[in-house]
């Protein structure tokens, strides 16, 4: 059995705002097809015969009725189309932006790693690729300052209590000078 899509409202908002456009969107052409056609035709006579009543006046007048009874039905059927249509192709936005804010969000509470998968037809990998990017960037950065740290660290515990030799110093200060040189690497607010 293939995958089953459990939630189909990612973020309602937006998929709301699409799916009511497109609605107005049809009911409007619908409209304007209705107004198009009655201005078209005004200046024509139409004789209709229907159930043995035998009708004669304006093109648009005649087929005012006729427009509006079947015009309903049309934009209920295209209307719900629409909202299902729409609601799929939703998805390829509201799903990668979904996972852009839940991956900011853990990089705002310093969890750097989360990878940004995206499906196959979700729009949005060139940033998502860059989101990755970045965080595998700051990662490894981040873990030579770390491995910088715990080398002073072990320093500093070697020599214990005794005052620090020469080259324990010239390490200390090469350990430092890597530590700073990535640091200053970043732009800082």
């Amino acid at each position: 059995m293939g995958f089953k899509r459990k939630n189909y409202f990612i973020n309602k908002e937006l998929q709301g705002k699409y799916i009511f456009k497109y609605f107005l969107l049809v009911a409007l052409g619908s409209a304007l097809f209705s107004l198009i056609f009655s201005f078209l035709s005004s200046n024509s006579l139409s004789i209709v015969y229907d159930n043995y009543h035998l009708e004669l006046g304006t093109t648009p007048g005649i087929l005012l009725n006729r427009i509006l009874s079947t015009q309903w039905f049309f934009v209920v059927i295209a209307g719900l189309v629409t909202v299902v249509i729409t609601l799929f192709l939703t998805h390829r936005i509201a799903g990668p932006f979904y996972r852009f804010e839940k991956t900011l969000d853990a990089m705002g509470e310093k969890d750097l790693s989360l990878t940004i998968v995206l499906r196959e037809k979700d729009e949005g990998k060139v940033l998502a690729q860059k989101i990755n990017d970045f965080n595998q960037m700051v990662s490894k950065q981040l873990k030579e300052l770390r491995d910088g740290s715990e080398s002073i660290d072990q320093i500093c515990r070697q020599t214990g209590d005794t005052t620090l030799s020469g080259t324990a110093l010239s390490d200390i200060e090469k350990i430092n000078q890597r530590a700073m040189k990535v640091l200053n690497d970043f732009r800082l607010l």
